[in-house]
């Protein structure tokens, strides 16, 4: 995670401090507007690094597991006083490469299969 922290692009934009009377209306305005444009920025940067949190978790909470499916590592992230919502689980385990190794293994009959 501190790999992926340093290298988050920051914007810094600089805005003079002295401006004319004449302008300084106009240039009120702007400053609002990046302030809100940079509130909305971060607030989609602190949503995306809640969500990939939850889903590293999640993908934590089901290998502890050892595999088990959606609703069994729901309640045993539950159990543990761990939040986790149900897409972040299932996200993961669709994801999930095991998994998928389990499944096609399961789906392959052995060769001596008669049906």
């Amino acid at each position: 995670m501190a790999d992926q922290l340093e290298k988050l692009a920051v914007k810094v934009r600089h805005v003079g401090a002295y401006i004319p009377k004449s302008r300084a209306a106009e240039e009120h305005q702007n400053n609002q507007q990046v302030d809100q444009a940079a509130k909305i920025e971060v607030t989609q940067i602190d949503l995306d690094w809640q969500h990939k949190g939850e889903l590293f978790i999640a993908r934590w909470a089901h290998d502890t597991l050892r595999h088990h499916g959606t609703d069994a590592t729901y309640r045993w992230a539950r159990d543990r006083g761990v939040d986790l919502t149900m897409d972040a689980i299932s996200q993961v385990i669709h994801e999930c490469e095991t998994c998928a190794a389990i499944k096609q293994a399961n789906r392959v009959k052995p060769l001596w299969y008669g049906g």
